[in-house]
């Protein structure tokens, strides 16, 4: 694994000044934050909810692309993601539409997870890359996470992040994705294969998965107070405290009946660890899997762009209704069309408004 662990360089007391954090700006914030946890307890708002936020900073501090590496350089790093924070922050005072303050360090992306198992996880042409392990399914073996130095440094990282947003700015976990994504990252086609012909292996490989990303989940909750504490890309996908968070990219891969009999339960273990349950996000076609989420108790909002956000009937007729649907519309699907077929559900848009939209238009 290509990792670069933490050396000397770094400014211990270096400051982090939140002076361009006006009244204004924390006012704005809260009526955005309290508009979304009125939806998410029932509550229609009086207009349409719009998020859009920023990654904020340079780089996401990938090692390889020359800029700031998040993990061997934390302060600096963090100091460079709040300077353009402030630069913007006029953005964040807008009305209409919610643009959190997040602060996300998110070492190796969506391959975070892969990289603690050992996966040769890089960054190359613009993208974070990560080859498959040699190893057999069935021989997949959690990694003792207290002697990796990617997660010792990752936890530092996010303790840091919490001093810096000096409790008034969010702060996300890295990506712990879900069980099916980081399998197919690990093994690739060797999984979906045995998920057919080897179940038990495919059974054991994803229970090995889980329980890291259990175990990450615990260590980065307790590192990051609840108040403040995040999903994944909350600048876009911003749920209220007590939330938490599944990609859900690769369930497009497989079966309905794979899906409920393998990865479900999973998944529900996963969100159980936060107080309310959370959200996953879709991108493809995953259709085939609508009635399992509809019986997931603690499934509270489904995040659907591209061919996810097309689909979009299918969620609509599908889901429950007490089910928090975001939505980034697309050029089959624009706003108007996406309001049109979520008519009386709870919805919210991901994208940028220049006018508020009264909620029952």
């Amino acid at each position: 694994m290509r990792y670069t662990p933490s050396r000397p360089g770094d400014d211990p007391d270096m400051p982090h000044s939140l002076d361009w954090l006006t009244p204004e700006i924390e006012h704005v914030q809260a009526c955005h934050q309290r508009r979304v946890a009125d939806l998410y307890d029932g509550r229609q708002p009086e207009h349409v909810i719009a998020i859009a936020g920023a990654s904020y900073g340079r780089s996401h501090g990938l090692a390889g692309t020359h800029e700031i590496d998040m993990l061997a350089q934390p302060e600096v790093w963090l100091a460079d993601v709040i300077e353009d924070m402030a630069s913007r922050a006029h953005l964040a005072a807008d009305p209409v539409t919610f643009r959190p303050l997040t602060i996300e360090p998110d070492p190796w992306g969506v391959h975070y997870i892969d990289a603690l198992f050992g996966a040769e996880v890089y960054f190359h042409e613009g993208q974070v890359w990560s080859d498959p392990l040699a190893c057999d399914v069935a021989d997949l073996r959690a990694p003792d996470l207290a002697d990796t130095p990617l997660f010792r440094e990752s936890l530092r990282l996010a303790g840091l992040a919490v001093e810096a947003s000096q409790g008034k700015l969010l702060v996300t976990t890295p990506v712990l994705s879900c069980p099916i994504n980081i399998a197919i990252n690990l093994f690739g086609e060797r999984f979906l294969e045995a998920l057919v012909e080897r179940p038990d292996a495919a059974r054991r490989a994803l229970r090995a998965v889980t329980d890291v990303i259990v175990a990450c989940t615990r260590a980065f909750f307790e590192v990051i107070p609840q108040h403040i504490r995040r999903g994944t890309v909350a600048a876009n996908r911003y749920a209220p405290p007590g939330y938490g968070f599944l990609d859900g990219c690769a369930t497009q891969l497989v079966s309905g009946a794979h899906y409920r009999d393998f990865v479900a339960p999973l998944d529900a273990e996963i969100l159980r660890l936060s107080p309310h349950g959370g959200m996953i996000h879709l991108c493809g076609g995953h259709g085939q899997h609508i009635a399992v989420w509809r019986g997931i108790p603690e499934l509270r909002s489904i995040q659907v762009n591209d061919r996810a956000t097309d689909d979009l009937p299918l969620y609509v007729a599908g889901l429950r209704s007490s089910q928090v649907l975001y939505i980034a519309p697309t050029e089959k699907t624009p706003v108007e069309r996406a309001l049109e077929l979520a008519r009386g559900r709870a919805i919210i848009l991901q994208c940028e408004l220049a006018e508020p939209i009264p909620s029952d238009s």
